[in-house]
Order: C-alpha cells, then sequence, then structure tokens
C-alpha cells in the first residue's frame, strides 16, 4: 500500500492513463481482471470494513458489474448502494440518507461497466502475492482525488476477489476484507435500486 500511494504521489502531476507502462507480464494481469470483473455473474460475501476512524463494520457484500451493495448490521444497520455514478447511504438507525458523486470516490474506478483500466485509469501498482494477485488504479487526470486497491485470490489460474482498499481525496482510508465468498449468484437488479428518501 505503501508503494501504492507513492506510485499516486509520483503521478499526481501526470495525466497518461492505462498500462502501457507496466512489463508485460504485469499487462496480462490487468487484462484477466477486467476479463474477471467484467464477468462476474453475481458476487456475494460476507464482509468486514474497517473506516477512518478506526471502527468496524460488517454485513453482506453483493457486486455485479457496475453495481455495488453492502448491508450493514454492524454497529447497526445501514444500506449502501453504488453504482450508475452516484452512492446512496440509508443510515436506518439515524434516518439520514446521505448522496455522493463516484465521479470523485476511489470506488467509481471499479463501478464503471464495462470496466477497463486505460484511458482515464492510470494503473498505478500490479502485486504478487503467495496465490494472491492485487491491482491499485487512480483517476489519470487527477490521481490526487483516490486510489483503490482492488484485492484477489490468484489460485491456479483463477481469480477471486477478496477485498478492496482506498484513500480518498482527503486521505481518508477504508478496507473491505470479503469472507464466504460465492460467485455465479442469481442477483435480482432490484438489489441496487437506490433507498427511497
Amino acid at each position: 500500500m505503501k508503494r501504492a500511494l507513492l506510485t499516486l504521489l509520483l503521478l499526481s502531476g501526470c495525466a497518461t492513463g492505462g498500462y502501457g507502462h507496466l512489463p508485460a507480464a504485469e499487462q496480462d494481469d490487468v487484462h484477466r481482471i477486467e476479463a474477471y470483473l467484467n464477468g462476474v455473474q453475481g458476487l456475494q460475501a460476507a464482509f468486514l470494513q474497517h473506516g477512518p476512524d478506526a471502527g468496524e463494520s460488517a454485513g453482506r457484500f453483493s457486486y455485479i458489474p457496475g453495481h455495488l451493495r453492502l448491508d450493514y448490521v454492524a454497529p447497526h444497520p445501514m444500506e449502501l448502494v453504488a453504482g450508475d455514478g452516484h452512492l446512496v447511504l440509508d443510515d436506518r438507525a439515524t434516518g439520514a440518507v446521505t448522496h455522493l458523486s463516484l465521479r470523485h470516490n476511489p470506488l467509481g474506478l471499479l463501478l464503471k461497466y464495462p470496466i477497463r483500466f486505460d484511458g482515464d485509469v492510470q494503473v498505478t501498482d500490479v502485486r504478487h502475492g503467495d496465490g494472491s494477485l492485487q491491482i491499485s488504479v487512480a483517476q489519470a487526470d487527477n490521481p490526487s482525488q483516490g486510489l483503490l486497491t482492488i484485492q484477489f485470490s490468484d489460485v491456479n489460474g483463477q481469480l477471486g476477489l477478496i477485498g478492496l482498499q482506498g484513500v480518498d481525496a482527503r486521505q481518508h482510508h477504508f478496507g473491505v476484507e470479503l469472507s464466504a465468498v460465492q460467485q455465479g449468484v442469481a442477483i435480482a437488479p432490484s438489489v441496487f435500486t437506490p433507498p427511497a428518501e
């Protein structure tokens, strides 16, 4: 993560998008990740989220290409729906509904469809671990708006989404760890309808 943040700072004056600067093997990894994220039929998992205030929350994670939903059960019920350029958070404990644009939010880099990590997206880092692969991306024309690191298991050439790490424009960090991941789940489109006011 520190390497990715350093890369983000170094790129802050650069408007070059894409991943053509990467070695060929890492470009192949980027293609694999694009194909995986665009081909997910439906993914659900349990999640544990670490927020900028060092607090933790947990719940159910649902994803299809272009759309994300988090149903929080702890510390209290909340519903987050993101897609089509917008994020809506309904805090059922307080009744507050928050609307945010994904244009300047790191999650927006994951929720474009189809996903292509070129053009207006800059790949800042590709990293392998033991049975894992992660990619860090930022907006090419304004990397200081945030960095998103998408984490995968990578076993026998098969990818599986296992987590997200992000830093927003105000340098607030967040992390989402997935467990009990189920892929190929049929998810009704209505699941990704933002909560009503």
